[in-house]
């Protein structure tokens, strides 16, 4: 297959599976590319070590330590190395905890050539985003976008905290960005060339969590063969981050407590004190305060992580950096689909700036992307956010007329008025906007019919024309 020798160019590829993955090394043959195959976990770090592959393939079926350890041993690279995990199940959870372990793709079974070169292909000839920021710089390290107050605020405690080895706690609601923050701390602090290991403390009951953090010796249990080191020792110099460190169990937050304080664990099964030393990073979208007096969170740790707070704004209170988000997930989007996207309209821009964004940056990329997709040419328009229509900023009274060319598209809804009022009016003037009723219900979020309905109701004439009445 000539065209795909032409872009597999004879670079090596890191193959990680348990049995081999014969007939995989032979699709990556046939498309250029030289794989290396791997069994183990350890075979694959040494192989690491000694070089740099173009990508590494890990079967999910290694377990969430070991693709862990390969993703962070794989993002020490300059540039970093691009991790596909290889699905056993092809569940939704399964690429979500994919994901959450840093790995750049997830790959649902079967797991063949005709579903792998294509998005491997994608992975290997995405071009590097430009940096807006110096090299270096913390900006450009954080992946943070924008240049509101309150993200700049968070940019320079960065770089402030970063010089020190100390614990952190990173507050936030869901979808702001709190692992892009604690892996900026990592990247620019003093232990920047030893790993950084995230987990994810909401997905892992108690027993999982704590072999994943201790790991285990020989014999511990019935399917413990060998001794496995746990993410305690796999950070060791470097970082370990605690992702929703509020759904961790009492009593793994005491062991935790007691590594903190002695810089030493024991293996589950263990006798022999194993020592570390490493950075602890820690986040939630929770309230600890309340967590702490019902009960579920303890005192000491909670005062132990807290040596510094970091608190991550949500997007409601930095909207002036949503035109530069659309910009990047635009751009990142195009990278990783070939796409043609090349901006988004002023109508859907105001609606976007309208809504409060409950779910934050994660949201609003989620909403970009799934409107690139949806576009019908190379503008994205306002038929990609119809469900955002006529939704409330929960700041005021103040709402934007959906599809308003212009900030001064707004609807003024006196404080008092009913909400039969309000509604009547943002119909009303949705209406003036577009040039059919079956537009302004797309807009408005509403059936056709619906929209009839309220017509009905409100005793609304004119404006956009008439379409076929459903009713």
């Amino acid at each position: 297959m000539p065209t795909s020798q032409v872009w597999g160019r004879g670079r090596r590829c890191l193959l990680v599976r348990p049995g081999g993955g014969a007939q995989l090394a032979r699709a990556l043959s046939g498309a250029g590319l030289a794989p290396v195959v791997a069994t183990t976990e350890a075979e694959a770090l040494a192989l690491l070590d000694r070089e740099a592959p173009a990508a590494v393939l890990v079967a999910q079926a290694l377990g969430p330590v070991a693709i862990a350890s390969l993703v962070a041993r794989a993002g020490q690279r300059p540039p970093a190395i691009p991790v596909v995990v290889l699905g056993a199940a092809g569940t939704v959870q399964e690429a979500v905890d994919a994901m959450q372990q840093g790995a750049a793709d997830y790959l649902a079974p079967p797991l063949d050539g005709e579903s792998l070169l294509p998005r491997l292909r994608r992975l290997l000839e995405r071009s590097p985003a430009p940096e807006a920021s110096p090299a270096g710089s913390t900006a450009a390290l954080t992946g943070l976008v924008g240049a509101s107050p309150a993200i700049r605020r968070v940019l320079t405690a960065i770089d402030r905290i970063s010089r020190y080895r100390t614990s952190v706690l990173i507050l936030g609601e869901s979808g702001t960005g709190k692992e892009l923050i604690a892996r900026a701390l990592h990247a620019r602090g003093p232990r920047r060339r030893q790993l950084f290991v995230p987990i994810n403390c909401a997905t892992l009951g108690r027993d999982l969590l704590e072999n994943e953090l201790f790991g285990h010796e020989r014999g511990a249990f019935t399917s413990a063969t060998e001794r496995k080191k746990g993410l305690f020792e796999l950070a060791d110099g470097g970082t370990l981050f605690f992702d929703e460190i509020a759904e961790m169990d009492p009593a793994t937050q005491a062991k935790l407590l007691r590594v903190l304080e002695r810089s030493e664990f024991r293996r589950v099964g263990g006798t022999g004190k194993v020592k570390v030393d490493l950075s602890v990073l820690a986040a939630t979208n929770r309230n600890l305060e309340e967590a702490l007096r019902a009960g579920r969170f303890r005192e000491d740790l909670y005062y132990r992580l807290k040596v510094v707070t970091l608190r991550v704004p949500p997007l409601r209170e930095r909207k002036e950096d949503i035109p530069a988000l659309i910009d990047a997930f635009i751009a990142d989007f195009n990278r990783r689909n070939d796409g043609k996207i090349q901006g988004i309209s002023p109508q859907a821009l105001t609606l976007i700036m309208a809504h409060d964004w409950p779910g934050n940056v994660r949201e609003l990329k989620n909403a970009v992307e799934s409107a690139a997709i949806l576009a019908a040419g190379e503008t994205i328009g306002l038929e990609g956010f119809a469900d955002l229509g006529g939704r409330r900023s929960p700041g005021g009274a103040r709402v934007a007329a959906a599809g308003a060319g212009a900030l001064d598209g707004v609807v003024t809804i006196p404080v008092g008025a009913t909400l039969a009022q309000a509604e009547r009016e943002l119909i009303a003037a949705t209406l003036q906007r577009y040039r059919t009723r079956r537009q302004a219900a797309a807009v408005l979020g509403l059936g056709l019919r619906t929209l009839y309905t309220k017509l009905r109701l409100h005793r609304l004439r004119g404006g956009a024309a008439d379409d076929a009445d459903p009713a």
